[in-house]
Parts: structure tokens; C-alpha cells; sequence
């Protein structure tokens, strides 16, 4: 009995501890339960999205039309050879970049032969007018002194001088003689002699040399490109349009698409034709710094249309019925408007009042009688 007993008792000391630590188990795990549950959210608050606004102040608007193109020199000359002969060396050599004053030789073409030739030229009239002095003496005694002297003054190895005044009985007899046929088919041989030697017509710089001292040199060869640097015009081609609005003498602000430099050139020439497959007029801007080099890229704005009373809006701001959001009393109000002009990123408008308020960019979600917070916006100048 006593050893029943004995277990009985250890029996129930087991399941008192058991117990035990079941119930320690059981509150550690509530414990845990109660501490994971979320605590009770608290009611959101009604707030207010912030909106960048700005005020209508209308006003005039110059729209001016942005155009690009290449710098070319006002004063240009493709130099052409009009004789054929070896070309010569000269100082300084025909390089491009080479700088020459006005009327300095650029080029000269070997004239030797040529050059007798009109001297021979000048022998045979020279023969003829004195051939005909004794007749001259005889029958025109008040002319004779004055032929006398224009043979004194003749140089075989100079240009021919200009024949002497004469009344009509005297041109009638020198004329029969061949004296004055001869005069001009030489004065012809002459002026082709100066086609060897070929001068700079204005102070400027050889641009480009296509040919080189000893070549062979043939009529309508192209010898290079000869320009006066510091003075160039810029071709832009701007919609018809706007042509209407657009005349000589305008200033228009050129402005360097590599150096970002800022420049002012005038309107010297509009195009009378139109491209009939871009629909464009040519308009040629001049302008003068001796810091712009030919064929350098430049941008040019144009001022073309001008309009009064009106505001200036970011194109995203309208909507496809022409109408925009404006603020009142912190809400939002559609408001239609009457565009008048589009450019790239602005739309200009009428319709709006001074003074009133509107958003300055677009708002996603936006909505009449939207409530929000309005913040200035700040406009870069």
C-alpha cells in the first residue's frame, strides 16, 4: 500500500506542474497575441494639395520666330581665270588664308607671248598714224600739231593713249585709212592683257586656292574664293505667313549655337519667291563683328507678329475645348478663353482679367470645385 501511495503522490506532483506551466505558457502566448494586434488608426486629416499659382497681368506680346543657319560673307568672289598660260610665283603665295588689300595682285598668269603680240600691235598703228601725218599736213594744217604731239606721247611699252579729239571731216579721213579699226582691236588686245594679272577688288582674305604656282591655267577655271571677313549675311527660310509682317531695317539677335555669344544683325533682303515645297521665303539678316568667322552656325529671333492685351500660358495648361483652370476663393473654376497665337511651348490668350488667378502648370487629377492650397510661383526673368 505504502509503495501505491508513493506513486500516486509523485502522480499528482507531475500534473501540478504541468499545470503550472501550461497556464505560464498560455499568458505568455496572449501576452504575445495582444502586443501583435495593430494599434487603432487614427482619422486621417483633410489636407489640402498645394497648387503653384500665378496672377493674369495682360499685357503686349512680341512672338518672335526662332530660325538657324550658316554665316556667309557679304562680299564674295569666285576668282575664275579668263586666259590659259602657266601661273606665275608672286609674293606673297597664292594661299588660302592669305590676307591682300584692294587692288594687290592675288594671281598672275605668265603673259610673255601675249604680251608681244600687242606690242606688235601697237607698232602697226603706231606705223599708220605716221603714214598719214604728211596728208594730214597738207589738207588738215589745224590738226597737225595735235597728231604731231600724240605720237610723241606714244610708248610702245604702255597702254595706247586715247586718240586725239576730232571733227567729223578728220574722223572721216583718218577712219579710211584703218586708223581707228586698229585703234580699238587694240585697245581689245589690251584689256585681254590685264585678264593675266588679277587684283583683289576690296581688302580681304583667300578663303580656299585650287590651284598652285607653275600649274597650267585655262579659261573658266575656278583659281579659288576670295571674301572680305568681318561683314556676312545669314540666309533663314520663315514661313510665308509671316512674311507680311517682317520688313528691311529690323533688328533681329543672332545668337552663336557654339559660343552661346549674342550678336544684332539688320533684315537686308527678302526672297519675292516662295518654295513651293516648303512654302518658306528666304530672309537674309546682315550683320557686322569682326569676331564671326564664315560658316559659322547661328540662331536668329525674329520679331513677326505683335499683340495687345493679351497673356502668355504654358500650351499644356488649355484643354481641348480652349478652356483652363483659374482660382477662386481656393478652389478650382474652368474658365473658357479665346487663343490667338500658338509658338512651341506657350499659348497666348485673351479672355482672362487682370489680377485674377490661375494654375501655372498642369494638374494631374485637377477638377471644378477641386479645394487646394495655393503657392506663388515664381517666374524666371
Amino acid at each position: 500500500m505504502s509503495k501505491y501511495s508513493s506513486l500516486k503522490s509523485v502522480r499528482k506532483w507531475i500534473l501540478l506542474v504541468l499545470g503550472f506551466v501550461l497556464i505560464i505558457l498560455s499568458i505568455q502566448i496572449s501576452k504575445k497575441i495582444i502586443d501583435s494586434n495593430p494599434p487603432p488608426r487614427r482619422k486621417a486629416e483633410n489636407t489640402l494639395k498645394e497648387v503653384y499659382t500665378l496672377q493674369v497681368k495682360n499685357g503686349p506680346y512680341q512672338v518672335q520666330i526662332p530660325s538657324n543657319g550658316v554665316l556667309r560673307a557679304y562680299k564674295r568672289i569666285q576668282i575664275t581665270a579668263r586666259v590659259q598660260g602657266v601661273m606665275q610665283t608672286i609674293q606673297p603665295l597664292f594661299k588660302s588664308g592669305q590676307q591682300y588689300s584692294a587692288g594687290q595682285t592675288l594671281a598672275k598668269i605668265e603673259a610673255s607671248e601675249f604680251r608681244a603680240n600687242v606690242i606688235a600691235q601697237r607698232a602697226a598703228l603706231y606705223n599708220q598714224i605716221t603714214s598719214v601725218l604728211p596728208d594730214l599736213q597738207l589738207d588738215f594744217p589745224e590738226v597737225y600739231s595735235q597728231w604731231s604731239n600724240y605720237l610723241k606721247s606714244f610708248d610702245l611699252e604702255q597702254p595706247t593713249p586715247q586718240l586725239p579729239d576730232m571733227a567729223e571731216n578728220v574722223r572721216l579721213f583718218v577712219s579710211g585709212r584703218g586708223i581707228i579699226s586698229s585703234f580699238y582691236a587694240l585697245q581689245n588686245l589690251e584689256q585681254t592683257l590685264t585678264f593675266y594679272q588679277i587684283k583683289a577688288p576690296f581688302s580681304g582674305v583667300l578663303v580656299s586656292a585650287n590651284a598652285t604656282e607653275g600649274s597650267l591655267i585655262r579659261p573658266g577655271q575656278e583659281l579659288g574664293e576670295f571674301i572680305a571677313p568681318g561683314d556676312y549675311e545669314l540666309m533663314v527660310a520663315l514661313p510665308k505667313s509671316y512674311i507680311n509682317n517682317i520688313g528691311t531695317g529690323v533688328s533681329v539677335a543672332l545668337r552663336s549655337i557654339d559660343t552661346n555669344q549674342k550678336y544684332t544683325g539688320v533684315v537686308s533682303r527678302i526672297n519675292a519667291k516662295v518654295n513651293s515645297q516648303t512654302q518658306a521665303v528666304e530672309v537674309y539678316i546682315r550683320v557686322k563683328d569682326p569676331a564671326l568667322k564664315e560658316g559659322m552656325f547661328m540662331e536668329a529671333a525674329i520679331d513677326a507678329l505683335a499683340f495687345e492685351d493679351v497673356f502668355a500660358v504654358e500650351r499644356g495648361l488649355l484643354n481641348g475645348s480652349e478652356q483652363l483652370y483659374v482660382v477662386e476663393n481656393n478652389k478650382l473654376v474652368l474658365r473658357k478663353v479665346t487663343p490667338i497665337h500658338f509658338t512651341e511651348t506657350l499659348a497666348i490668350i485673351r479672355g482672362l482679367k487682370d489680377g485674377e488667378e490661375l494654375i501655372a502648370q498642369p494638374l494631374i487629377g485637377a477638377y471644378t470645385g477641386m479645394e487646394i492650397k495655393t503657392v506663388p510661383f515664381q517666374q524666371n526673368n
